[in-house]
């Protein structure tokens, strides 16, 4: 791709969120009505220190789950494992790729429809793409799947209260209301996804597109190193030469002791052969050298304890962040979390000591919860493996390089955020075209929700910054809960396309893709999506 392409439109976004600080002056909304101010007029130095003082404080977490992210993967790859694993799973689905792509999108776009973890889901992410790149698909299929599916799933977010928490509550709704829409759009989206996504996949496998072939170095590696991907890696023979024979004896060259040597030579060949781990004598003709052969046993390496600790590692990461007891009732893990840190020793809470400040599941987060679980996952399955202290950091280092620029991409994107939501200037744009119509028009709603997904980045600031003034135009609670479903909806088509995306522009990164390319590649299935959004609001305006 053409060279700092993302960081580019970063950049580009920032300065077009400056201008618009310039040009429209500051509006908020409260109980005593809309009240415009002055402008704002960022400068230079504002946007530095915003960023130092107001997004590094504020949103940190960005960092942390990617670089613990790429701190587990940067492991993985030093655990003979995790490469069998990939080379197992790409046989099981030899002819049958399109199935995987399907089951993939499937599970991702569930997942976040359920959770709402959506930046979270990033975990996963390098293992998706490195499968499917692995099967001969290009970068723009593994973007497809794993962005595609996490938006379409935000799109039609169920249960996931981590997404829409700030959007219910500012509506004064439950998860439950119009949960037949969302699984409608869930479930028509996921067919649209799928549909597109595995189209282009067949007419472009196996090296097609020429210009999306390279892969990302760890994928680079597995196939490198296919030959040590099976479940017994030998380990390689180690030869111990001794000193040459003495001057005398090199001298007595007689057919007889030729004869005998090539017979020594080839009993040791036989020696080889043989898996002990017995040493043997080989004499070399022409040095008259005496080698000492010493051949190990091979070792079985064992996928199951990777697989495990991975699947539980992912199934924390999403139990973790469901709401139980205030979606379900379920009070389980607050009450087994209140045991743990009161279990005591000679009166000394071990446990809670050891832990430190942890929430109950359902209250974990990515600023510390997640992030650190996963670094100790990794740490976890090192010591299983048996990886040494200097080959496990080796793979920390690498890790955190290969997401570092991810990583300040992401966080620096967020300057969009902090500058829209400290300086108050898109309540007068929305204002503008929720004026052009009266009551609720789902094509005025919808443009009103896409700019505020652009500039607000998350769910809780998009409710936050938008919504109460919305719902003083909008005065029938009866179509809240069809507004929140819109908002949610827009919102993750958005994200699909959006220049401050975290999550798609993460992933373009690491996959080394262009924005113009991607957006040359997505844009029928955005285009799909808008009219499906556009289409089930009218009837259900209407109804």
């Amino acid at each position: 791709m053409k060279k700092h392409n993302i960081l580019k439109v970063i950049l580009l976004s920032i300065l077009v969120v400056v201008i618009c600080t310039w040009i429209f002056p500051s509006a908020t909304y409260s109980q005593y009505g809309f009240q415009v101010g002055d402008r704002a007029q960022v400068g230079l130095f504002d946007v530095f220190s915003d960023f130092t003082n107001g997004v590094l404080y504020n949103f940190p977490y960005v960092i942390m789950i990617v670089l613990a992210t790429g701190i587990f993967y940067g492991v993985s790859y030093k655990i003979p494992a995790y490469r069998i694993l990939l080379d197992k799973i790409v046989e099981k689905f030899k002819k049958r790729e399109s199935i995987f792509l399907a089951l993939s999108m499937i599970l991702i776009a569930a997942i976040v429809s359920v959770s709402g973890l959506s930046l979270g889901m990033i975990f996963i992410f390098p293992l998706i793409i490195s499968l499917i790149l692995l099967m001969g698909y290009n970068k723009l299929v593994a973007a497809s799947v794993t962005v595609g599916s996490t938006m379409v799933g935000l799109m039609g977010t169920t249960l996931g209260v981590f997404a829409t928490e700030y959007i219910n509550y500012a509506l004064n709704i439950d998860y439950s209301s119009e949960i037949l829409t969302k699984i409608i759009i869930l479930v028509i989206g996921l067919v649209l996804l799928v549909y597109n996504v595995i189209l282009y996949a067949n007419k472009t496998k196996n090296g097609t597109d020429k210009v999306l072939e390279l892969v990302p170095d760890e994928v680079k590696d597995a196939k490198k190193s296919k030959p040590e991907m099976v479940e017994t890696q030998k380990k390689e023979e180690v030869k111990e030469i001794s000193k040459p024979a003495s001057s005398s004896s090199s001298k007595k060259t007689t057919s007889k002791n030729a004869s005998k040597g090539t017979t020594k030579t080839t009993k040791s060949k036989k020696t080889e052969t043989k898996k002990t781990t017995k040493k043997t004598k080989a004499y070399d003709l022409k040095s008259k050298t005496e080698t000492k052969v010493v051949v190990k046993k091979e070792k079985k390496v064992h996928i199951w304890p990777y697989v495990l600790f991975f699947d539980l590692t992912f199934i924390v990461l999403i139990v973790s962040v469901i709401s139980w007891q205030d979606t379900f009732g379920i009070n389980w893990f607050t009450n087994a979390l209140n045991a743990i840190q009161e279990f005591t020793i000679f009166d000394f809470p071990i446990f809670a000591k050891i832990l430190g400040n942890v929430q109950a599941f359902g209250s974990w987060s990515l600023y510390s919860e997640i992030p650190t679980f996963i670094i100790l996952m990794s740490c976890l399955l090192a010591f299983i493996y048996g990886i040494k202290f200097n080959d496990f950091l080796d793979g920390v280092v690498s890790g955190i390089k290969k997401a570092l620029r991810p990583a300040i991409y992401m966080i620096l994107i967020y300057l969009v955020l902090f500058i829209a939501a400290t300086n108050l200037f898109q309540l007068n744009i929305m204002k503008f075209f929720l004026e052009l119509t009266k009551g609720f028009n789902v094509i005025t709603m919808t443009v009103v929700a896409m700019i505020s997904s652009i500039f607000n980045l998350e769910t809780g600031y998009m409710a936050q910054f938008a919504l109460p003034y919305v719902t003083s135009v909008i005065t029938d609670t009866t179509l809240y809960p069809l507004l929140g479903v819109l908002f949610q909806s827009v919102y993750g088509l958005i994200m699909l396309v959006a220049p401050t995306s975290v999550i798609l522009l993460g992933t373009l990164t690491y996959l080394d893709i262009s924005y113009g390319q991607w957006l040359k590649h997505i844009w029928k299935l955005f285009l799909q999506l808008l009219l499906l959004i556009v289409i089930i609001f009218f009837i259900l305006f209407l109804i």
